[in-house]
């Protein structure tokens, strides 16, 4: 094995790591949207921030799908003035997780 494969290995057990970490943060992501409903408008912030956080490193490891919804929940979770917020983050939240459960399954069938 050469130095380029290390390194691409190496690339590739940060990228597992990364969506695998991901796919952890779903659970808090959904607590989050129901802080939201009861009316804190604060862990919208939140959402915010951890999908800014997701969609950076998702693209950075070649998951654009994951990082391209991730980019839509942080965009919904930025407009506060929006009266279908909740519904809007949870569509959101969930077209999340679909990608980042096929990214998965992808990394899984190579």
């Amino acid at each position: 094995m050469d130095e380029r494969d290390e390194l691409q290995q190496k690339i590739a057990d940060i990228a597992g790591r990364y969506i695998q970490r991901t796919a952890g943060e779903l659970g808090g992501l959904r607590e989050l949207i129901a802080k939201v409903r009861a009316g804190n408008t604060a862990a919208a912030k939140e959402i915010e921030q951890l999908a800014h956080k997701i969609y950076g490193s998702g693209s950075m490891f070649g998951f654009e799908a994951v990082s391209e919804q991730a980019r839509e929940l942080e965009l919904v979770a930025k407009d506060t003035a929006d009266p279908q917020m909740v519904e809007r983050l949870q569509v959101r939240a969930d077209a999340l997780e679909e990608q980042v459960q096929a990214a998965i399954r992808a990394r899984g069938a190579q």
